[in-house]
């Protein structure tokens, strides 16, 4: 098998994928930053990580062949959530490095903010060609 024809194949996918026009939404993670409030608990505010603002992406709910939604009760409150499966535009490898706050800084796990929703990050994974990256997000609402 001639290996260049492989390699010009691999990378057409995302411009084939991104010419779908599936990629509407945008994604942009955040980390937390610890802020102190007048009583001297701590808060924690998001910002935005350089290099990871406004990535097109498409982030349909995950679902095994059917609409699938959680619900709990909690105390007096009914907490939902739903999972969604994110293609991001690309390979971004800062985004596996960081999305779980385990870094020098020690600030914490990242959140992702899709079409101005936050998300919990549950999980990031890149193709073996480091062609795209596929991340896990859970809405939760209260």
């Amino acid at each position: 098998m001639n290996q260049a024809a492989i390699t010009l194949a691999i990378s057409g996918v995302m411009p084939a994928a991104i010419g779908t026009g599936l990629f509407v939404s945008l994604f942009t993670a955040q980390e937390p930053v610890p802020l102190q409030d007048a009583q001297g608990g701590i808060e924690f505010a998001y910002t935005n990580v350089a290099g990871l603002i406004d990535i097109p992406c498409t982030a349909p709910p995950e679902s095994s062949g059917s609409i699938v939604a959680t619900e709990m009760r909690e105390l007096d409150e009914i907490r939902g959530s739903e999972t969604h499966h994110v293609l991001l535009d690309a390979w971004y490898p800062l985004l596996d490095a960081g999305w779980r706050g385990e870094n020098p800084d020690g600030k914490g796990a990242w959140i992702a903010l899709i079409d101005g929703f936050q998300y919990q990050i549950s999980g990031v994974e890149s193709d073996s060609q480091s062609q795209m990256t596929r991340v896990t997000c859970k809405l939760v609402t209260l």
